[in-house]
């Protein structure tokens, strides 16, 4: 094509269009291309049109590199308040969950635990939750555009009308579902009929974590004391031991039940990794009085397994892996559920609370599985990355050092995660100890200017640099307006 086409577009009209696997695999699926599509200089690379061949998708493939664009006046027609914002590949509007099915879901929940409150766990309930989990992943994978669509449980739940603890199990299993089936998906492209009991066994764990708050007299109150707070930490080995008598539940699962409040073992200062040793000895101490009994060999023999696992440390990193995605799926369910205490917190303000909060509980790439993989499905499409904001970024240097800066986001491609930013200046965190290390706030006396504005795009870096804070207007308002009078100056 000619540089002089009369139809070249001038470049200020056009948006760039992320060309992903995802993005031609809906085109495919829907059999049409929405858009008209142009190279980097405006010159038409294919019109919008219904059943594109292979040869079709070639032709845009060949761009990749260059870069695709279309039209923002043709977004803005999609758009009511003619707003600008990413493109939305055919099938993210998708609902993901059947109403009816998962208030069904939920209800069953609740009756269960109710059950739980009375009766031991038994073989006939784990069967049933099995069938129940194993048809809430089949629904879910079946759905063609299971990888895009939203995760609309917030909406379901919201006029369920089920107990906060049948919420929370709901939530907690659905999120975790979404996180592992679509990181497994990155991963291990092809295998998803092999990953089925991967899938499956997260899914029993989240489902069951919480089972031994039902056995636990818990006050209402966000503020626990030493004591109470020392009560709440038996759960993960109380649902364990409620888990014992039924046989049909693996061990995998029973490890990630016991496990699932210890998500990220960090290095150095960033690590809230709980001592083992405590764990170790409550079952020691649970192994030696099985052992007294007749006809408990079978419970014995898994104690004895979780001990050795205990002991030795072994771990795997897809394991590593499971207990992060059910520890933040858990978080997200708190949050975002009405607690006795406080109201729920809309899915956006829970996802940035999750990031604040995950400097000393989670990895960089544990993070990543959450707001990259299901964060934008769990806010209608919205990322909680945006540009303008004012975030701040972690590295560690040579010597183990945490720096931390706060930068303007320039650009935010696929991963949300992973920004183009410019440099603003440093500051230091406010370290908090109290049941465990937190940041609580930045210390705005130790800000340091960046002159030179440095730009790194986190993209196309391989670094230990990682976004760990979003500065938040209502989160924190006092460090929003101190950072914005800052960069105005600038």
């Amino acid at each position: 094509m000619s540089t002089n086409d009369t139809n070249i577009v001038p470049t200020d009209k056009l948006a760039k269009f992320e060309l992903t696997e995802e993005s031609l695999n809906s085109f495919r699926k829907n059999k049409n291309i929405p858009l008209d599509l142009y190279n980097k200089d405006g010159q038409i690379l294919i019109h919008k049109k219904r059943n594109p061949s292979e040869a079709d998708f070639g032709k845009l493939l060949k761009f990749e590199m260059q870069g695709v664009y279309f039209l923002i006046s043709e977004l803005r027609k999609t758009k009511p308040n003619g707003a600008e914002s990413a493109y939305l590949e055919p099938g993210r509007t998708t609902k993901l969950f059947d109403q009816e099915k998962t208030s069904r879901f939920a209800k069953q929940s609740q009756a269960l635990i109710e059950d739980l409150r009375k009766t031991s766990f038994s073989s006939d309930q784990a069967v049933f939750v099995q069938n129940s989990v194993n048809e809430l992943l089949t629904d879910f994978t079946s759905n063609p555009d299971y990888e895009l669509g939203i995760f609309n449980i917030l909406e379901i739940l919201g006029v369920a009308g089920v107990s906060v603890e049948s919420e929370l199990m709901t939530k907690r299993t659905v999120v975790a579902m979404g996180m592992k089936v679509r990181t497994k998906k990155i991963v291990n492209e092809g295998k998803e009929e092999s990953n089925k009991k991967d899938h499956l066994s997260l899914m029993m764990a989240s489902y069951l974590a919480d089972v031994g708050y039902s056995r636990l007299d818990i006050k209402n109150n966000p503020k626990l004391t030493k004591e109470e707070y020392a009560v709440v930490q038996q759960h993960p080995i109380i649902s364990y031991l409620m888990t014992l008598p039924a046989p049909e539940i693996d061990s995998h699962v029973r490890t990630l039940i016991l496990n699932h409040h210890r998500p990220y073992r960090g290095n150095g200062v960033n690590n809230n990794f709980p001592d083992p040793r405590s764990l170790f000895t409550k079952l020691m101490s649970v192994r030696d009085k099985y052992n007294k009994e007749v006809g408990k060999e079978r419970i014995t023999q898994d104690i004895e397994l979780q001990l050795h696992l205990q002991e030795n440390n072994v771990t795997s990193s897809s394991f590593e892996e499971d207990i992060a995605i059910l520890s933040l799926a858990s978080e997200y369910a708190s949050l975002t559920s009405n607690q006795p205490w406080r109201p729920a917190f809309k899915s956006s303000t829970a996802l940035k609370m999750i990031l604040n909060d995950s400097f000393f509980s989670y990895s960089n790439k544990n993070i990543r599985h959450l707001l990259d993989y299901v964060g934008s499905s769990l806010t209608n499409n919205e990322n909680i990355v945006n540009f303008g904001d004012f975030v701040i970024t972690a590295s560690v240097d040579s010597e183990k050092r945490a720096h931390f800066d706060i930068c303007i986001v320039l650009d935010v491609g696929r991963y949300q995660t992973r920004p183009k930013l410019q440099r603003i200046c440093s500051i230091n965190p406010v370290f908090q100890k109290g049941n465990k290390f937190k940041i609580a706030d930045f210390d705005l006396h130790s800000i340091k200017i960046d002159r030179r504005k440095a730009i790194m795009d986190l993209a196309l870096q391989a670094g230990t640099t990682r976004v760990i804070y979003i500065i938040d207007p209502e989160l924190n308002p006092a460090l929003h307006e101190a950072i914005y009078k800052i960069n105005m100056a600038s």
